[in-house]
């Protein structure tokens, strides 16, 4: 793999869910949250969360830059 391959291959997040859950039934939903320090994945059956992880920006290799703000007036 080239230098930009596995640079790109850094930039995921995983999480194993080791629970089999039995008897019970419904969807099961994976959320993705990007906030300012990183990304926070949850699984959740129903209203409980099942497992989760999170990663930091800085984890990924990614720099995260300041937005620059204009004045419109």
């Amino acid at each position: 793999m080239s230098n930009t391959t596995d640079k790109m291959l850094d930039r995921y997040i995983h999480l194993d869910i080791n629970t089999l859950r039995t008897g019970e039934s419904g969807p099961v939903n994976v959320t993705a949250k990007l906030d300012d320090e990183g990304v926070d994945l949850s699984v959740w059956c129903g209203d409980e969360c099942i497992a989760a992880t999170w990663s930091t920006y800085s984890e990924m290799g990614v720099e995260v830059k300041a937005l620059k703000e204009f004045d419109n007036e």
